[in-house]
């Protein structure tokens, strides 16, 4: 009851969001574009500092140096995208598991008049307590845009409103470089899990949709588990090799015992 609830919040969110995005005014040199993930791989991080809701004063180094991070941008008042998806990335981490572990989850407040407290509000209304793993941060104004510039973060005031227009973006950080950029408004177990590979170093295999046309592949991959198999296809593109080595054989035994009588 509790998960169908906040699901409901958070469709009501967003259509509130669809419809308070009516008549926005662009603000001058803001990309309005969706972040292209092959544009920002494996850029460095600026090393910013960040307030914590403990109230220290922290550098984004000194967070990656423990762990791997999957940074998130939202604003406390967002009446759109920001509560969405950070109830599909925390239901997707407990799903996924690791977090404090493996990787953390670092929330910035992209409105630096916002305190940490407030974001984490953001995610209680979402029907949520604060999860295991994951850090709430303000970001400061005298550094926060080299940050969204570096991941090709953006935001416009919507006209009338206390509200911003923005996209929904996680970045996987490891060791100061962008990994990964995932943007949308909710992600998927098998999303994530390819993420952590690739933070972790592991091959990340890419896989074609099912298509009935296609009748042998070498390999299966499934992407709810992150587990590959040998399919038939590894054995159609090794058969005429075997075929044409087994005749080979076949032939220098005819001819060896040709010679011999």
């Amino acid at each position: 009851m509790v998960r169908c609830a906040c699901r409901v919040a958070s469709i009501s969110l967003v259509i509130g969001g669809l419809i308070a995005g009516q008549g926005q005014t662009p603000l001058p040199g803001v990309n309005l574009d969706m972040p292209a993930e092959e544009a920002f791989l494996y850029r460095h991080v600026p090393d910013v500092s960040v307030r914590l809701r403990s109230g220290e004063r922290v550098y984004l180094s000194q967070l990656w140096a423990r762990h791997p991070q999957l940074i998130v941008f939202v604003f406390a008042r967002c009446t759109g995208i920001c509560s969405p998806l950070l109830l599909s990335l925390r239901e997707t981490t407990e799903i996924v598991g690791g977090a404090g572990e493996e990787y953390e989850v670092l929330v910035i407040g992209f409105d630096p008049q916002e305190p940490p407290e407030q974001l984490e509000q953001l995610v209680r209304r979402a029907g949520l307590s604060p999860p295991r793993g994951w850090r709430f941060a303000a970001g400061e104004s005298e550094t926060l845009h080299q940050l969204l510039h570096a991941v090709g973060f953006w935001y416009r005031r919507v006209e009338g409103t206390d509200q911003y227009d923005h996209p929904g973006v996680i970045v996987a950080v490891a060791q100061g470089r962008i990994m990964r950029l995932h943007v949308g408004g909710a992600i998927s177990p098998s999303a994530l899990r390819a993420i952590l590979r690739e933070l972790r170093g592991d091959r990340v295999l890419n896989y074609p949709v099912p298509d009935a046309r296609i009748a042998f592949r070498c390999y299966r991959y499934d992407p709810r588990t992150g587990e590959t198999r040998l399919d038939w296809g590894i054995l159609a593109m090794w058969l005429p090799s075997i075929i044409g080595m087994s005749i080979a054989v076949l032939l220098f035994i005819i001819s060896h015992k040709a010679r011999g009588g």
